[in-house]
């Protein structure tokens, strides 16, 4: 629908009052190019979620029965017709119209997979279909390879390249592209790997997990278009903290735009140190890797003592053993420790909270938090979202961690 639509032609039924200048939420969703108008109306919900180095989703449940109709079978409006079969492209932008004009934005580009129809006596008749983002399109077949003495960006770089050349003759509405100046950067800063091995894997899940394993971040950017018009995928693989420089921030207070917040402190898990050992049977030779907290210093990682004036007992100072780790160098069984004790020391605060519907708070977001006191006001990390619209309007969902407090006044995306 065009941004001068009537309002109440996607809201789920909620209208704007004459003369009143206000927020509505509202959607739009096509699917192969094709904006679906006379859906709109019977959209139940709409969800979209993205969580950190995984592929976005998103969830569309209708009404589906045909008032029209006499009964069976073709009063089934759209589990017997094509309008959201699974392999077609899908689009979906939220957010807002004010005063009739269209502050949407456009969620995710990706591919309907999923058709669930319900059928229960009693009950209205529903359809719910599931959409996976743009990465998913890129499943195309497994591989497998071994590189040696190659850099991380690198053996990105030749993973997309292999995967666009797959692709190109399947899917040709879609370019897949890395951003070669973001590669120049990160290579000049990345190690060898001594050697590592793909096997039967689908190159978007390795590269996935990969991202994971060393504290990178990967996400793709479609770029804007015509519906239906040819499209090229960005995609991006960089260290976190040279995302950091460029984070977002936002400001949520309880009690205003923070509708609920439920943080949690838990040191179970935590360990001061982490040891990564590893026997080479071919080169009869030892790898090892020590890392401490004092190696995460520069990361944003919370002091239990220093940021939140928890007295650390006895039992802080835990060091844990890592021996089914592959590794074929002490640099890479450093990296391995470093990475193990990041994913432990970034938890030591989580949260969830749910704030009114913001489409731009999105994984990777950093939001300022204030009225929980001093110990969990703060500044957290988001690492996963849920936007939903239903009939109880636009609300966000989130999962954050926190990170080192920053002087008031200082962005935390710039610390």
């Amino acid at each position: 629908m065009s941004g001068q639509a009537p309002a109440s032609d996607n809201v789920l039924g909620l209208e704007p009052h004459s003369g009143q200048d206000f927020y509505v939420p509202a959607f739009r969703v096509a699917v192969n190019g094709k904006e679906l108008h006379n859906i709109e109306r019977d959209v139940i919900s709409l969800s979209y979620g993205d969580k950190k180095n995984d592929i976005d989703h998103a969830e569309l449940t209708v009404r589906n029965w045909d008032p029209d109709k006499k009964g069976p079978p073709g009063c089934w409006k759209y589990s017997d017709s094509d309008t959201l079969n699974p392999w077609q492209e899908i689009e979906i932008w939220m957010g807002y119209y004010q005063g009739g004009k269209d502050e949407l934005r456009r969620m995710m580009v990706g591919e309907l997979v999923r058709m669930t129809p319900s059928f229960v006596a009693d009950s209205p008749a529903t359809l719910s279909v599931r959409a996976m983002g743009i990465l998913n399109r890129f499943r195309t077949s497994q591989i497998s390879k071994d590189y040696s003495n190659k850099k991380d960006s690198f053996i990105f770089q030749d993973i997309v390249s292999m995967v666009a050349k797959q692709t190109r003759q399947t899917l040709t509405n879609l370019t897949l592209q890395t951003d070669s100046d973001e590669i120049t950067r990160t290579l000049a800063r990345e190690k060898d790997v001594k050697a590592l091995t793909i096997k039967q894997q689908y190159a978007i899940n390795y590269l996935l997990k990969r991202a994971n394993d060393i504290n990178y971040e990967l996400h793709a950017d479609v770029s804007q278009g015509p519906l239906g018009s040819p499209r090229t995928v960005t995609v991006h693989y960089r260290p976190s903290d040279m995302v950091d420089k460029n984070r977002p921030t936002y400001h949520l207070e309880w009690g205003k735009t923070l509708l609920s917040f439920q943080p949690s402190l838990a040191t179970a898990n935590q360990v001061s140190e982490v040891i990564v050992r590893s026997w080479n049977p071919d080169l009869k030779k030892k790898f090892e890797g020590r890392a401490t907290l004092a190696d995460l210093q520069n990361e944003g990682i919370i002091d239990p003592t220093g940021d939140l004036n928890v007295a650390q007992g006895p039992l802080s100072k835990k060091t844990q053993i890592i021996t089914n780790h592959v590794v074929q160098s002490d640099a890479e069984a450093l990296e391995a420790a470093r990475s193990e004790l990041r994913n432990l020391a970034q938890g030591i605060v989580i949260g969830k909270g749910k704030t009114i519907g913001i489409p731009d708070l999105r994984t990777g977001v950093i939001v300022q938090i204030t009225g929980l006191g001093t110990r969990f006001s703060g500044a957290y990390v988001v690492e996963a979202t849920t936007h939903s619209i239903s009939d109880g309007g636009y609300t966000t969902d989130f999962t954050c961690r926190m990170q080192k407090q920053v002087p008031p006044g200082k962005s935390p995306a710039t610390q």
